[in-house]
């Protein structure tokens, strides 16, 4: 590899690594030539045609470059590279250069030194266009596009998609997604995060908060007939989910797992043109009612690959898939302690989660450790000294801070029918993903999928009780190799699993192309900041506009009036 070659990669990765590996990998097409101008610069050749000019590329490139008379392009076609260089120095902001192969672009970073230019302009190919989503990003990013005619005359594909780009559609707004959390679960957090991505990736998001209703329906449950009248209430908040997402005229609603939306309100939803996608962040084996709603969405993905994904299928889901848990870098996140939070909160090993039987009975043989123990239901004689807080819960903010006190982060997947580990690690639980966004050490229990998801020196895993306590004697004592493998995790998480992340991957299968492009370009929004400050202080469905919305409609269905309901729901919240 020459040098310059070498120091147009390095270029070329910082914006486009995909491009660079492939570039990397294929180099300089053997039937590509190169020929010297009079003033003794290069100008590439294939097939014995040039494709910059012979006698003035330079001149050529700053006559085309001062046609173009838009703010912000794409360019089509490369060359030798003087077209793009000089639509840069037009003062032309250049989204995006597409090129019809990864050699093509080699043989022009032999050529010139072109490092200026690819250290502030991103560079794909055809073949990295994969699907429409790709290519209606590029051109919701810059409407307007200019060709390098000599590279179109040489590839028939870029041609094409250069006549077929005027036709590409493009929305004028983003999607409106509208996110449903569950009332009360695990999936409450997640559905949180999940909105605060959509939002943030440029959707125009209304998060309904089932959360307002959970006291409302734990007070049900002393009625004579508690799971009617919880079924009431879940069809009730069905239908006002619906009603909110028709009224908006949302494009899309995402449902976190143990979301109130039924088989009825889905039907409406649909009746209404309104895509839908569930998340279903559980163990398949613990709740099974995927089977019910499994073919009333028209996407379900799911943490759990593999046969899950079949069964899935069987049940009438029509294109299910997997979708991992992931970390929020807003909520979880690395935090500096007082020393008090450090008395507090510290501990050699600790664990922070529900006492499931496996938990219980793995920790009770851990106790001759300096460990904690934290959440609910730690009241076994064995594990109760070191329950921390009586075995109270914790807030998302007391977590971070547990975590970042620990010294090791057990994190033990849970299972209620076993004493040892999981006996089907067929998913990874957010407990993974957030640890390691928080730049603390874990170990946990080995996954089938974690090894897709981290590797073995981001996040330490164990595959047997036997080796627990090797490696939690081992780095107690390694202080800095502990911490090498905690920033190595972080750095993963923030790259690879951020609900941003998975938030883009609903978008791309369940919006058209049009809409999913609007939002991840941010079509029609405004900034991060603006959004997340929009989102902090309206936009989102409020409490007492919910119960109204539920009081009024109890009233209607069921022939009550609100007097009479509405002192029970105030009681209970």
């Amino acid at each position: 590899m020459t040098e310059r070659l070498a120091q147009n990669l390095a270029a070329l990765a910082r914006l486009s690594p995909e491009m660079a590996a492939l570039v990397g990998q294929r180099g300089v097409d053997p039937a590509m030539g190169q020929a010297t101008t009079l003033d003794r610069r290069p100008v590439l050749e294939i097939a014995g045609r040039a494709l910059d000019s012979r006698r003035d590329p330079r001149g050529q490139a700053a006559a085309e470059a001062a046609a173009v008379d838009a703010p912000r392009v794409v360019l089509a076609g490369f060359g030798t590279g003087y077209l793009a260089e000089a639509l840069i120095d037009r003062g032309i902001d250049l989204a995006t250069i597409i090129v019809d192969r990864p050699e093509s672009l080699a043989g022009a970073m032999v050529a010139l030194d072109l490092s200026r230019l690819l250290d502030r302009v991103p560079v794909t190919c055809l073949e990295l266009l994969r699907e429409s989503l790709d290519v209606a990003v590029l051109r919701a990013r810059a409407p307007r596009l200019v060709c390098h005619g000599p590279s179109l005359s040489t590839s028939s594909d870029l041609a094409a998609l250069a006549a077929a780009w005027d036709g590409i559609p493009v929305a004028d707004r983003p999607p409106r997604v509208l996110v449903v959390g569950p009332m009360a679960g695990g999936s409450l957090g997640p559905a949180v995060s999940t909105a605060a991505a959509a939002r943030a990736c440029g959707a125009d998001v209304t998060f309904f908060d089932a959360s307002d209703f959970a006291a409302g329906f734990r007070a049900l449950a002393r009625s004579d007939l508690a799971t009617a009248r919880q079924g009431q209430l879940t069809e009730i908040i069905g239908h006002t989910i619906a009603d909110e997402a028709i009224g908006r005229q949302a494009d899309l609603v995402v449902a976190l797992a143990q979301a109130p939306l039924h088989a009825a309100a889905l039907g409406r939803l649909r009746d209404a043109g309104i895509r839908t996608a569930f998340w279903f962040v559980e163990n398949c084996r613990v709740l099974t009612y995927w089977r019910d709603l499994a073919a009333a969405y028209d996407r379900f993905f799911a943490i759990q690959p593999g046969t899950f994904l079949d069964r899935l299928h069987d049940a009438g889901a029509p294109q299910p898939a997997y979708l991992p848990m992931a970390c929020d870098p807003d909520r979880h996140r690395p935090v500096a302690l007082t020393s008090h939070e450090r008395t507090r909160f510290g501990s050699d090993v600790s664990f922070a989660g529900a006492a499931y039987l496996n938990r219980r009975s793995v920790f009770a043989g851990l106790t001759d450790y300096d460990l904690r123990l934290w959440g609910p239901g730690w009241t076994d004689p064995a594990l109760a000294r070191v329950a921390a807080g009586a075995g109270l819960e914790y807030s998302p903010e007391e977590m971070i801070r547990i975590v970042a006190a620990s010294t090791i982060n057990l994190n033990l997947h849970s299972a209620a029918h076993v004493t040892g580990l999981d006996p089907e690690p067929d998913y990874v639980n957010p407990r993974t993903f957030e640890i390691a966004a928080c730049g603390a050490f874990q170990l946990v229990d080995r996954r089938g999928p974690l090894a897709d998801l981290f590797e073995a020196d981001e996040v330490v895993s164990f595959g047997t009780l036997e080796a627990l306590r090797p490696l939690i004697d081992r780095y107690l004592a390694a202080d800095d190799e502990r911490a090498a493998i905690a920033e190595r995790g972080r750095a993963r998480a923030l790259r690879d699993h951020t609900y941003a992340h998975r938030v883009r991957s609903i978008f791309r299968e369940a919006l058209s192309p049009a809409l999913a492009a609007a939002a991840i370009v941010g079509v029609g929004t405004e900034s991060i900041d603006e959004a997340i400050a929009t989102h902090e202080h309206g936009g989102d469905v409020t409490r007492d506009e919910l119960l109204l919305r539920v009081l009024r409609e109890i009233g209607l269905s069921h022939g009550m009036t609100t007097t009479r309901v509405e002192p029970d729901i105030k009681a209970s919240a």
